[in-house]
């Protein structure tokens, strides 16, 4: 009995989540602007080609590889775009510092975080 009213209440809570817009949210869990650990190796910091980079960021409108960052490596995230490319379904660039002083664009899919969008991060 306790199970099936644990159930019910669990239903209900989900529910009322969805009403409210508290449950599946497309949000993350990030923590607002500050560090954020890289997962991959390799990944590219863009800069480059003007308004288009810095309004529509992406591998052909950023052309300017500045530095490249590898896990364990954590980033400064200052804010984030929605991009013209998507990397691994992620449309969201963040704009970062590097440990080596370079700063530009680096696709949001690569920083560890739960969720495309980074909570509490501004948009460019």
């Amino acid at each position: 009995m306790r199970t099936a009213a644990a159930a019910v209440a669990s239903t209900a809570a989900a529910a009322a989540g969805l009403v409210f817009g508290t449950a599946g949210s497309a949000h993350a869990t990030g923590h607002g602007e500050g560090y954020y650990g890289v997962w991959a190796s390799g990944v590219n910091v863009r800069a480059g080609g003007g308004e288009q980079c810095y309004l529509y960021p992406s591998a052909a409108n950023c052309p300017t590889v500045q530095t490249t960052v590898s896990s364990p490596a954590q980033v400064w995230v200052y804010c984030q775009q929605e991009g013209a490319q998507s990397v691994g379904g992620n449309p969201y660039w963040v704009w970062v510092l590097t440990a080596s002083g370079h700063r530009g664009y680096m696709a949001s899919y690569y920083t560890d975080n739960a969720t495309n969008w980074i909570d509490g991060v501004p948009s460019c």
